[in-house]
């Protein structure tokens, strides 16, 4: 089954989401890392996607925020990589395709500091 997904930008909080829950799935978990907050269906499978001071992020990507308020569709696609997962916010503006990538990186155990009390 090919998900469908919509995608809309809040500027007034500016948040960028993309929905693709569909009537079947059901919510069983939600996620926030940094600014990215993903939600999960009982499949374990990413359904919807939100970031957080999303036109912050796409300037630190030296990337044009103006885009933000002419997306007239997307999708997202996710793949591991690596320490972590790449998540792919994949924007439609008319006839272009502008991919915002987001990477997370999750620590290994040479990374995870343990002290004492």
């Amino acid at each position: 089954m090919v998900r469908k997904y919509n995608a809309h930008y809040d500027e007034e909080f500016d948040r960028l989401m993309i929905a693709g829950k569909s009537e079947s799935d059901v919510i069983a978990g939600s996620l926030r890392i940094l600014n990215l907050i993903l939600d999960f269906n009982s499949e374990n499978k990413v359904v919807n996607a939100e970031l957080l001071h999303a036109s912050e992020y796409l300037k630190s990507l030296n990337m044009n925020v103006d885009l933000l308020n002419k997306i007239t569709g997307g999708s997202l696609s996710y793949r591991a990589l690596r320490n972590g997962y790449e998540i792919v916010f994949i924007l439609e503006i008319g006839e272009k395709i502008v991919p915002v990538s987001y990477n997370v990186h999750l620590p290994n155990q040479k990374q995870i500091l343990v002290t004492s009390s």
